[in-house]
């Protein structure tokens, strides 16, 4: 029987011994979908104080001190309806990925492709 949990993404694994089950549902939560850069020392007033608490929001940037991680979402995928909506708001493309859960990537491969095609005899396709 597997030691983990099924809902961590192999890539959390290590956040997840060493911090808690809890800390990396929480920056999958937060972050999934992006490339986050742990900084080498936080300054007050940093937004991972009130996600996590100061204690784990130091520990967390001294365990991973200067390195860049993808944080992997593991959550559903989002529609193409729900990225142009927020296009619509005038959303950046990491805000939406922030927003949705999802990769810029993803955001920015949806966005640019060409919206699927409607049959001109729709009838006939049965």
């Amino acid at each position: 029987m597997p030691n983990r949990k099924p809902d961590i993404p192999t890539s959390m694994e290590d956040v997840a011994d060493l911090f808690g089950y809890g800390v990396a549902l929480q920056l999958m939560q937060t972050y999934g979908g992006q490339d986050v850069e742990f900084p080498k020392k936080l300054r007050d007033g940093h937004e991972w104080f009130s996600i996590f608490g100061a204690d784990v929001a130091h520990d967390l940037c001294h365990f991973l001190s200067g390195q860049r991680m993808y944080v992997p979402r593991g959550g559903a995928r989002q529609t193409l309806q729900e990225i142009k909506a927020l296009e619509k708001l005038g959303k950046k493309r990491h805000e939406m990925a922030r927003l949705l859960r999802v990769s810029e990537r993803h955001i920015r491969r949806l966005s640019n492709s060409d919206p699927p095609s409607t049959p001109l005899f729709p009838e006939l396709d049965d």
